[in-house]
């Protein structure tokens, strides 16, 4: 049975239970609550934002195919503290997390090229560390979709989109299915030059721009993990660059950017052999792009995700070409 999820966020009854959790795990930590207001409730989570003694603190509950969030986070927070944005709470069977205030990286999408470029680096910098806890993450919830996964899983959810009724905004047509199908033996030759730089597989965010990252004491923080999964890391260029093209971030700044998140991994292969990479990593990354939606939008009733249609429905078509993907983040 379809389900939205931002009905249940909107009843008394769910409000009543959050504000609970939310004054109980504030008080645990010497905080008094003032006020608690509603943020933005959208297909995927539920944001509350918290009025204390000790400051503005803002809550989430997510979409229940999101909630591998938490234990991404809390992982992440435990390995690279200063690279992550810190939970105050987490409670990973309700999908719940406390954080505090903190600066966003942009205003109106916008922001100096060297914060853009930060960004990148602390998106490496992160990877690296997280590298080694890539079995923990999976073992955790976090979607697995390691290059050595990838074909596999392509077959699987193109079947399964196809099982979709017509209408969904994630459905795919026979023609649909057979274009997407056509694509798996450039898909395995993209998957060898992976193999060439052998990177290992990390936590990649699925959906890392300015708006998901914050400034804390001076540093840059990771956040809103929801759509990550363990993959190729590279594949974090596709939104890198294609937020800051779709913001008039000309070719040469767009290098530099990606240039950024490249030198975290310049110890594990030749620069040659990274930029090969990140292009057969952007050129694959539809399918994180796709799981993200997939997880949120299958069940969901077609009237609370039609909205959302022109951005699914491109996804699995730009597999296979780099150029496509950033153009279609």
């Amino acid at each position: 049975m379809p389900i939205d999820h931002r009905i249940r966020w909107s009843s008394d009854a769910w409000r009543v239970d959050m504000h609970a959790w939310i004054r109980e795990a504030l008080a645990a930590r010497g905080e008094r609550v003032t006020s608690i207001a509603e943020h933005r409730v959208r297909i995927w989570s539920a944001v509350l934002r918290i009025e204390t003694d000790a400051g503005v603190r803002w809550a989430k509950e997510d979409h229940p195919a999101a909630a591998s969030e938490m234990a991404a986070t809390r992982i992440a927070h435990r390995v690279a503290p200063d690279l992550v944005l810190a939970p105050l709470a987490i409670d990973v069977a309700s999908a719940r997390l406390l954080t505090a205030d903190a600066q966003v990286l942009h205003e109106d999408g916008k922001a100096p090229l060297d914060t853009r470029v930060a960004l990148a680096e602390a998106a490496g910098a992160l990877q690296l560390a997280l590298a080694p806890h890539a079995e923990e993450l999976v073992a955790a919830g976090v979607p697995d979709l390691r290059p050595h996964r990838l074909v596999d899983h392509v077959r699987q959810r193109v079947a399964q989109a196809g099982a979709l009724p017509a209408a969904h905004p994630m459905h795919l047509h026979d023609d649909a299915r057979a274009d997407v199908l056509a694509l798996l033996p450039r898909l395995r030759r993209l998957l060898d030059v992976l193999d060439e730089t052998a990177l290992p597989s990390t936590l990649e965010h699925g959906d890392l721009h300015l708006g998901n990252a914050f400034l804390v004491d001076g540093r840059i923080r990771i956040g809103d993990l929801g759509d990550a999964v363990v993959a190729h890391p590279l594949g974090t260029l596709r939104v890198l660059l294609g937020t800051a093209r779709a913001h008039g971030v000309d070719v040469a700044d767009r290098a530099r950017i990606r240039a950024g998140l490249l030198d975290a991994w310049s110890s594990h292969a030749d620069r040659p052999a990274l930029e090969d990479a990140a292009d057969a990593a952007i050129a694959l990354s539809g399918v994180q792009r796709w799981e993200a939606w997939w997880r949120l939008a299958c069940d969901a009733p077609i009237d609370a995700i039609d909205a959302y249609r022109p951005y699914v429905q491109p996804l699995l078509r730009t597999l296979g070409d780099a150029e496509a993907a950033i153009a279609a983040p």
